[in-house]
This record gives C-alpha cells, sequence and structure tokens, in this order.
C-alpha cells in the first residue's frame, strides 16, 4: 500500500476518533470567549441518561422548544448561545445555562432527575445537571473541578470532559466577585453537537416536557376581558401581559397535575386591561409524558419508628389503599389503636410527586410528600403534620409485605 493511502485512511480514522468512552458516541463542542477562550469536548452520557442528553441537546441545537421569560413566546433557537458562567468556584465547579444571568431561571419547565449508580463526581471535569432540589432540572448545568464525589445521587451526570480540559481548569480559575460571578464574563459562543450515534438517538423520550401554545382566545363582553384557553390535563399553563409588545411580564402561573382537565373557564384579564391596547400570550408545559402515578401502598403495613416521640407509629392499609387501622405505642405506655379514617392523594405542585394525606381518629393528619422506597420493604419519607408540636417530620419507615 502507497503512503498517499495510508495516510488517508489514517485521516479518515481521525475524523471518527474522538477521546473518551467509545461507547457513547455523542460528542458536543463547548465553545468560549471572554476572560477564557478555547473549546472543549464533552462525551455525552446518551445510553445512561438519555433524557438529560435529549434536553440538553435540544437546547442546544434550538430543536427543542423553551419559553422566553422576557417575551411570553416559545422559542426554537440555540439556548445556550451567549449565555455566560454564571456561578464559578475554584477548585469546585463552573456553571452555566441562566438566561437571566443569575442562576434563577430556566426553560420554562422541569424534568426528573436521571441518576446511574455507574456514573460518579469521582473524577474532574464531571458534567452534570444543577438543580434547587429533586427533580429541578431545566437548562442550568455544570462541570466539576477535582474529586466532587459528595454530588453523587444529587444531580444528574450526563457526560464527561474528554477534550480542551485546560480550557475548563482556565475558566475555573478566574478572578470572581463576591457572588462567584466571573469579574470578566466567560461567554458560550456556540454548541456544536455530532458523532455517529446521533442520527439514531432519539430527542423526544417519555419523562421530557413539551412547550406548547396554550390555545388562547381574547374574549371581551363590554368592560370586562377574559383569555379562553385549551384546559388540558397534566399542564402548567404561564400567562404573559404587555401593554405595548414591547416588555412582558408574567400574571398567571397555574398547574393541573392530575388526570383529568382543569375546571372549564376562562382567565379574568379585566384588572390587566389598562390602556387603549393590551397583549396577551399563554403558554403550556405538557407533562402528560412526565406524570408519575402515586406510590401503590394498597394492602401494605407502613412503620415509622419515632414519629411524633413515639416508640413506633405503625399504619395498616386496606386492600383498596383508601382506609386501614393505626397502632402506636409511647415508651412506658400500652399500645393505642384505632381506625384510619381517609387516605388520599394530592398534587403537592410537581408532576413527579403528590402528597399522601392519612387521617386517623378524625383529627390526626400526617401529609407525606415523599415517601421513597428505596427497597422493596421501606425507605425514607418527609412530610409534615397537622400537630403543633410536629409541623415537619421526617425519618425511616419499614414496609410489609
Amino acid at each position: 500500500m502507497n503512503l498517499p493511502r495510508l495516510v488517508a485512511i489514517a485521516l479518515v480514522c481521525l475524523a471518527f476518533f474522538r477521546p473518551g468512552n467509545l461507547s457513547a458516541q455523542i460528542y458536543a463542542d463547548v465553545t468560549v470567549s471572554g476572560g477564557v477562550s478555547g473549546t472543549f469536548t464533552m462525551t455525552l452520557e446518551h445510553t445512561k441518561a438519555p433524557v438529560t442528553v435529549a434536553n440538553f441537546i435540544g437546547l442546544a441545537t434550538g430543536k427543542k422548544g423553551w419559553l422566553d421569560f422576557q417575551t411570553g413566546g416559545i422559542r426554537y433557537d440555540a439556548f445556550y448561545n451567549g449565555l455566560t458562567f454564571h456561578r464559578v468556584i475554584a477548585g469546585f465547579v463552573s456553571q452555566t445555562g441562566s438566561r437571566n444571568g443569575n442562576g434563577t431561571d430556566g426553560p420554562g419547565y422541569t424534568f426528573r432527575d436521571e441518576i446511574d449508580p455507574s456514573l460518579s463526581h469521582a473524577t474532574a471535569y464531571t458534567v452534570a445537571m444543577a438543580n434547587s432540589g429533586a427533580n429541578t432540572n431545566g437548562s442550568q448545568w455544570y462541570v466539576t473541578q477535582g474529586n466532587q464525589s459528595s454530588l453523587d445521587g444529587s444531580y444528574s451526570i450526563f457526560g464527561t470532559v474528554t477534550a480542551g480540559q485546560t480550557v475548563c481548569s482556565a475558566l475555573n480559575a478566574v478572578t470572581t466577585d463576591t457572588s462567584d460571578r466571573p469579574v470578566t464574563p466567560v461567554t458560550i459562543s456556540s454548541i456544536k453537537v455530532y458523532g455517529p450515534s446521533l442520527a439514531g438517538f432519539n430527542l423526544n423520550p417519555t419523562g421530557l416536557p413539551k412547550v406548547l401554545n396554550g390555545g388562547t382566545v381574547m374574549k371581551a363582553a363590554s368592560s370586562t376581558f377574559s383569555l379562553g384557553y385549551d384546559h388540558k390535563p397534566y399542564s402548567t399553563y404561564l400567562g404573559f401581559h404587555s401593554p405595548d409588545l414591547s416588555g412582558w411580564s408574567s400574571f398567571i402561573s397555574s398547574s393541573y397535575f392530575h388526570s383529568l382537565p382543569p375546571a372549564a373557564g376562562d382567565i379574568d384579564v379585566t384588572s390587566l386591561a389598562t390602556g387603549s391596547k393590551h397583549f396577551y400570550r399563554l403558554a403550556r408545559v405538557d407533562y402528560s409524558s412526565c406524570y408519575t402515578a402515586p406510590v401503590s401502598i394498597e394492602g401494605k403495613t407502613l412503620r415509622f419508628p419515632g414519629l411524633f416521640g413515639t416508640s413506633y407509629v405503625t399504619l395498616t392499609m386496606n386492600a383498596a389503599g383508601t382506609g386501614g387501622t393505626y397502632q402506636y405505642l409511647f415508651s412506658g405506655s400500652s399500645a393505642q389503636s384505632g381506625s384510619i379514617t381517609s387516605v388520599t392523594y394530592q398534587n403537592n405542585g410537581s408532576p413527579y410527586s403528590a402528597d399522601l394525606f392519612v387521617t386517623w381518629d378524625t383529627s390526626v393528619q400526617i401529609a407525606l410528600d415523599v415517601l421513597n422506597f428505596s427497597t422493596a420493604n421501606g425507605g425514607k419519607f418527609t412530610g409534615r403534620s397537622n400537630l403543633t408540636s410536629f409541623p415537619t417530620i421526617s425519618g425511616s419507615f419499614t414496609s410489609s409485605p
């Protein structure tokens, strides 16, 4: 084989080779400028975090719709271009993905945590989603510096920086102000996504919300103005108002996370209809593919050690999960028992969880906002009660059978 042909083959091989895990063949080149200039390459974990990667790619390429809170409009352009790394903590993380630059916003929706136990923050240059609590992922992400394994289990890892690591290190070493914001902004100029697995990758997986138009219709009757809308279940509606199509402000955010559509009716906007002109936009975030059915507790016996200062509280649910019996024991006294009078679920403002309300003796009520079965026989819980001495409750529980 002659030398020119060998060179040609070598160049073809190099074109398809990227550093890092070759089983995850989707990459993102992130180019930054300003306080630090250069490009770093992220290898995306599209098989272990498919929903998170789909969200990142969709926003980075403009293939996923997102809500512009400045205008109330739905946009399909590259979300990250022009955004800064608004939070940089030396030796810890460099964070970006906030359009207002303050770390207090996102794309208009949230999605569930996607945590694979085989992925860890123990290695530097790990890429993961920032959040403000469980299941609040949106658009913000960070790159770690050093071993940050204490973050494992709380944040969704979706990639690793496998080339251009010196750019990330330089970014993490910039001078910052008292708010951890770089004094000289570091801005994302572009993100290029590519790789042999990209063409067959699903950018619209189950579990990823969609931002849609709310089907708004303006209605006027005498001096009363209202907005008609499409009344879809499993949705959040976000409304925006402008007197001049220049500056917009939000005026409503209503969520309906249940199988029935919201009650028919219009949104009264009469109080906003001042002056000769007024304009409205209503966006709908469709969470129908994200909804999680409540935890099944039918026929189970749940024991809560130490609840309300007792030795234990035991709740035995009937086969329908609508009632049952309770028993509790205070140290040095006899066990007390009786009937559970009601068991109901109520959405707590998230498509990913619901409060479990349990009432016994018609007066004692607990609301469990997290009943996390880490094993088949129990786990952790948090919640609240109507007892003055125990407004918040948390701990572990066991379950049988």
